[in-house]
């Protein structure tokens, strides 16, 4: 019994490896271009590679091994700046322009889009945006975004994470504005209304009142 076990486990890790090749040669990566051997930038207790295929077999979201995404923007683009032409160093675009963003290929965006997504990856790297602030955090892009394009469904990560208006409404009890920004007679408000993951904080309250809401709140 515990020799099938045995095969099975490694059955599903060779599994795991031989998707995480397939993802990462779809997503037509461009790390050899630069990088001459894998001893020049994997860390000295990571397991033995002769070459850079497979790694999103261990680093994709959700895994332990953590998000290699976030990782690499951050390492490659800290330094640098953030440009259409930055992006397509590593992202080279295919026929079409398309340009595939993910490891499995299914997060693309048009070559005409870059312009714009370069702009937010900057952000998200060192801004006083939101963005920035998940990006503290551990957050990568494709943890918020599931297409590059923000739809109604992006309200609902956001409430995934950090729950529901009354959940929020509890957090923000004791601050120092005179009303509870989160308590609000709009009930069905979108959390973007107020927090813009890529532009500054705008306090939708101000249309009608003068409570001054502000991004972040501090407790008092």
């Amino acid at each position: 019994m515990k020799t099938w076990l045995a095969w099975g486990v490694m059955a599903l890790c060779w599994s795991l490896f031989q998707a995480g090749e397939s993802r990462a040669a779809t997503a037509g990566y461009q790390c050899a271009s630069c990088h001459g051997t894998t001893s020049e930038v994997l860390p000295a207790k990571h397991i033995k590679k002769n070459d850079f295929s497979g790694c999103f077999a261990c680093h994709v979201t959700g895994r332990p091994a953590g998000t290699l995404a976030g990782m690499l923007h951050g390492r490659h683009l800290s330094a640098a700046t953030v440009n259409p032409e930055t992006c397509k160093g590593c992202h080279p675009a295919a026929s079409g322009g398309v340009i595939s963003l993910s490891a499995d290929g299914g997060k693309k965006v048009r070559e005409t889009d870059l312009p714009d997504l370069a702009q937010k990856t900057g952000n998200w790297l060192k801004s006083d945006t939101l963005s920035h602030a998940h990006r503290n955090k551990g957050v990568s892009c494709g943890e918020c975004h599931t297409t590059y394009d923000e739809d109604d469904s992006y309200n609902k990560r956001c409430i995934g994470c950090h729950g529901s208006y009354d959940v929020m409404a509890k957090k923000t009890a004791k601050t120092r504005f005179s009303r509870n920004p989160h308590k609000s007679h709009y009930p069905t408000l979108k959390c973007t209304n107020c927090h813009q993951s890529h532009a500054g904080f705008k306090d939708f309250c101000a249309t009608c009142h003068g409570f001054g809401f502000s991004w972040p709140v501090k407790a008092q």
